[in-house]
């Protein structure tokens, strides 16, 4: 269709370039005496360049490569010129035959530009841009052709605008080692009932006929229906699907993976994303997340589908989808009271929690643990008890955001609690916030971490176990962790990772896994951050020292005077879709390409390059930038959100000095941003 929203756009962009190819080529003409040609050609030259640039970006928003594009563009304006001014003079001349000359130019050069102007159009939309723009129009068209997408879905995608089809379009979800995470909505680009199944259909032919697939879902919308449609399209591939029978933790799936000896398994989540999100998050058959090998082919089988679309899905009742109910979760519930520490019935008791499940899965988990262990005096925030995807009460539903607890908060104040607790939609993540001097402190994912390392190690024999952390998380835990000879272990970021070192170890080697993100799992039972069990943990700490008079917030300074003062701290820049993308990935170039952009802080140490392989790790796009005296920074793009992640780890024995380090790291990465 060419009188569309992009041909008013390029009207727009060559009104401008009128304007400025009429001020040059006439005034060339007519008041510098420059001949007919001399004065087109240079309108031709500076307007093109003009045309090029206003029309890449504003009217054909084009993706591709800047130098492919250039040399399309260089040809395609060289045969416009040469056709229009060629053609307009002659044409002009014999139909003014009889006036003068001067008369004559300036009207060929009118029409030349006007002939000129049509003929770019056409050759920049189908030659120089045409091509990535044609690829996504071309898949919208099969999406609205396609017997298999309904008619109600098709009218949703009448009403795109051409940006919003190019962001649905331009590319597939990304399925990585956590699955595919993204925007719900149509189009490949988004997580929708197409694009689930195409994900259920790689996994089926990744397992194969006669497996046994574990699925389980959380509070977010259209969650129940894309864990149905995972079940149908593994029940038509002959694989038997295990679904949950109500919101489940992920947590409660990996311990089911394993309960059940089943070959793989299903979340569908988004985590802590906000309510636009939603995903298909894949276990193996040890109930970690799948490593990169395993996702990859799931990947590639993806790819290899002849019509996604047409992936065979089962009716609703099929002989291979059955429920999983209380038994299994019941057998949840004994594993994450093995985490126990023992604390008396009556110190638990003395303890005063607030617990918010955020909307989420967490809540019957969650209480029920808490009651199980002795915990009689606990206040569910009932304005975020109900199960609902659209998080009224939050704009996040991410317990790192302290912002999620301003309910609790003030329930927390009225009830002089000790503690409050939220988890997010899929109870993974856990956070925290104490009382201390009447007031609420929050406690960060690493804090949090370091208090468990010290509490656990006070609790049971430790020495020679193992404490499994990522290369962003705080060293002040692994500090902690040494001090009571328990040997540390690090991973990239992402609790697969710590998951595939728990399954090549022995049970007993076990410390503790957790990371920065507010993931802790302090027992074998799975191989996922559990908040469940985090919960019970940090409520039996905070109960322990209550006992002792102390707060969570006076055993961590103590921690601090003991092994010096530490700032661990976590900031996000978002930049939401294709451009996002790009802006993400021009940050990390920039900052590979400047090693010393912190040396203005302290000298540094060294620059690690986590794409190549360091200390055996797989690559990943992670830099980390290490100063003398044990501070770093670190960055590495969000892998389920449009996001770039920094992470600060200062330290010192001076307060006031790591405070002002901190402050100027922080100040060069925005400035960098803003760059």
């Amino acid at each position: 269709m060419m009188l569309d929203e992009k041909f008013l756009k390029f009207i727009f962009v060559g009104i401008i370039n009128t304007l400025v190819g009429t001020a040059i080529m006439f005034g060339l003409y007519n008041l510098a005496g420059c001949s007919y040609w001399l004065s087109s050609a240079a309108n031709y030259f500076f307007t093109s360049i003009l045309s090029y640039a206003l029309n890449r970006r504003f009217t054909f928003q084009y993706r591709g490569k800047l130098l492919q594009s250039g040399a399309r563009f260089a040809g395609n304006i060289a045969a416009c010129y040469l056709i229009a001014y060629g053609v307009a003079k002659p044409l002009v001349c014999w139909l003014l035959e009889n006036d003068r000359m001067s008369l004559q130019e300036n009207v060929a050069m009118l029409a030349g530009m006007c002939i000129f102007t049509g003929l770019n159009y056409i050759g920049q939309r189908f030659f120089v841009f045409g091509e990535e723009i044609m690829e996504y129009q071309k898949i919208y068209r099969e999406w609205m052709e396609s017997p298999y997408v309904s008619d109600e879905d098709k009218q949703q995608m009448k009403e795109m605008s051409d940006k919003d089809i190019y962001e649905a379009f331009y590319q597939y979800v990304a399925f990585g080692t956590a699955g595919m995470r993204g925007v719900m909505g149509l189009g490949t680009n988004r997580i929708n009932k197409y694009t689930i199944r195409m994900a259920a259909k790689g996994l089926a032919q990744l397992l194969g006929k006669g497996s046994k697939v574990a699925i389980a879902y959380d509070t977010r919308n259209n969650s129940a229906d894309f864990a149905e449609e995972t079940a149908r399209v593994l029940a038509a591939a002959g694989i038997k699907a295990l679904v949950f029978d109500r919101y489940s933790p992920v947590p409660l799936l990996s311990f089911a993976i394993r309960e059940l000896k089943c070959d793989g398994g299903v979340v569908i989540t988004a985590s802590h994303n906000t309510k636009e999100y939603n995903g298909f998050k894949v276990y193996d058959n040890t109930g970690c997340q799948m490593n990169t090998d395993l996702a990859g082919q799931i990947a590639g089988h993806i790819a290899k589908l002849a019509d996604g679309l047409a992936a065979e899905v089962s009716a609703r009742e099929h002989e291979n989808i059955e429920y999983i109910g209380e038994e299994v979760i019941e057998k949840f519930l004994d594993a994450v009271q093995k985490c126990s520490m023992g604390i008396g019935q009556e110190t638990a008791a003395n303890l005063n929690i607030i617990y918010t499940p955020l909307h989420g899965s967490g809540k019957d988990f969650v209480m029920e643990t808490l009651r199980r262990a002795g915990f009689e005096n606990v206040t569910l925030v009932q304005e975020q008890a109900g199960y609902d995807g659209d998080f009224p009460t939050v704009k996040k539903p991410n317990p790192e955001d302290r912002n999620a607890f301003h309910i609790a908060e003030e329930i927390a104040v009225q009830k002089k609690a000790d503690i409050l607790l939220g988890t997010d939609p899929d109870c993974d993540r856990i956070g925290a916030g104490v009382r201390a001097d009447g007031q609420i402190v929050y406690l960060t994912g690493n804090q949090m971490g370091t208090l468990l390392i010290d509490f656990l190690a006070r609790m049971r024999p430790s020495g020679g176990k193992q404490l499994i952390t990522t290369i962003v998380t705080s060293d002040m835990g692994k500090a902690v962790a040494k001090s009571y000879g328990v040997d540390v272990m690090e991973t990239l970021t992402g609790f697969k990772y710590i998951g595939d070192r728990m399954n090549r170890m022995e049970e007993a080697q076990y410390f503790m896994g957790y990371e920065e993100s507010y993931g802790y799992l302090p027992g074998t039972h799975a191989r996922d951050k559990d908040g469940v069990s985090a919960a019970l943990l940090i409520c039996q700490m905070a109960a322990y020292w209550k006992a002792q008079g102390k707060t969570l917030a006076d055993v961590l300074q103590e921690l601090y005077e003991k092994h010096g003062y530490w700032i661990d701290a976590q900031e996000s820049f978002t930049f939401e879709g294709s451009e996002g993308s790009r802006k993400i990935a021009a940050i990390m170039e920039t900052f590979r390409q400047n090693a010393s952009i912190f040396s203005e802080i302290g000298e540094m140490k060294a620059v690690f390059d986590y794409n190549k392989e360091i200390d055996g790790l797989p690559p990943s796009n992670v830099l980390k930038f290490v100063l003398e005296g044990g501070s770093w920074i670190a960055i590495r793009p969000s892998g389920t959100e449009p996001k770039i992640k920094f992470y600060y780890c200062i330290t010192g024995r001076d307060e006031q000095k790591t405070c002002e380090i901190y402050d100027m790291a922080k100040a060069i990465v925005r400035n960098a941003i803003a760059g």
